[in-house]
């Protein structure tokens, strides 16, 4: 029987070791590194639930803006429609981090849920403005009659629109509501609104910066976009909105009559009376909160009841 010779033993011996103490170095580095990417984690996570807490810190700093506000009208002029300007100022507060953001009147926009009464009639004053709103940003007048048939209590659609055999028939069925709208975000159930319709594009603004669901359906003139103000009446023209954005800007409408002093209003003023206002109780806040490299978004809508504030809509992420 032979005998290996001893060196041939420490041969093995030594490459064993060798092995050994690879697989040490391999796992220690491997330990090393997922013991850094959780600390990565960790401290990515600490970072942005303090920017999370900035950003409703901001949401707070808006609430108490519009809470402690002139109730006789609503104007640009008004300290929550500064909240960019209060915010610079944020930095000073926080070490490592800040907020940002906008407040906007609820009734500069649009109510759909006022193209129908609680009966499912149709009120033809609201859905010839919508039509108008539409042609005039550039969207189909005739989708409509798509939200009609979403909203309204029966199941026959009108010519342009639809109802539940057109939703129960897509890939991803589901029935028309057959009920006011509870959020934005369900025109993009309806036929015939994609993301470039809802969202908007280079060329052409969205439905969600023009409309809600959170006014009382009439639009006030002291914080509406022009394209908001022609809506109105077609024989409202971009002259006589600039008008009023040149009026406002020098001094807010106190009272709507006072439209009637500007040229070309005198006539209009007596058939949208009843569509306009001065005044403003739901407000939209956006707020960002920042925090090192980390960026945290809150979105809510508020209603303001007396020296108080009730969340209508809350949306974080």
């Amino acid at each position: 029987m032979g005998i290996k010779p001893i060196g041939d033993q420490r041969g093995v011996a030594l490459v064993l070791t060798l092995l050994i103490l690879t697989l040490l170095v391999v796992s220690g580095l491997e330990m090393n590194r997922a013991v850094r990417v959780e600390a990565t984690l960790a401290e990515n996570f600490r970072d942005l639930t303090q920017a999370s807490y900035i950003a409703q810190s901001g949401v707070e700093v808006a609430r108490a803006l519009i809470q402690n506000d002139n109730p006789l009208y609503e104007g640009l002029d008004e300290n929550w429609a500064q909240f960019e300007n209060f915010a610079l100022l944020s930095s000073g507060l926080f070490p490592e981090g800040s907020f940002n953001g906008r407040i906007g009147d609820e009734n500069s926009r649009f109510n759909p849920n006022g193209l129908l009464d609680p009966y499912g009639n149709v009120n033809l004053k609201k859905k010839e403005q919508l039509e108008r709103l539409l042609a005039l940003l550039g969207h189909p007048a005739d989708w409509v009659e798509a939200l009609l048939d979403w909203m309204d209590p029966d199941h026959q659609p009108r010519p342009r629109g639809a109802e539940r055999e057109f939703y129960l028939s897509k890939k991803k069925p589901h029935p028309a509501k057959n009920a006011p709208l509870d959020s934005l975000e369900e025109l993009l159930l309806i036929k015939g609104v994609d993301p470039s319709m809802f969202y908007g594009t280079e060329d052409k603004e969205g439905l969600k910066d023009y409309l809600t669901v959170h006014s009382d359906g009439r639009i006030n003139i002291n914080t509406a976009s022009p394209i908001l103000i022609m809506s109105l009446s077609p024989k409202i023209d971009q002259a006589m909105a600039q008008a009023v954005i040149a009026h406002r800007r020098e001094k807010p409408f106190q009272n709507p009559e006072t439209l009637r002093s500007l040229p070309g209003w005198d006539g209009v003023y007596p058939s949208i009376s009843s569509q306009i206002t001065v005044q403003s109780n739901s407000f939209f806040i956006e707020v960002v909160g920042n925090y090192r490299e980390a960026r945290a978004l809150v979105q809510t809508v508020v209603r303001r009841e007396g020296r108080r504030t009730r969340v209508l809509a809350w949306k974080a992420g």
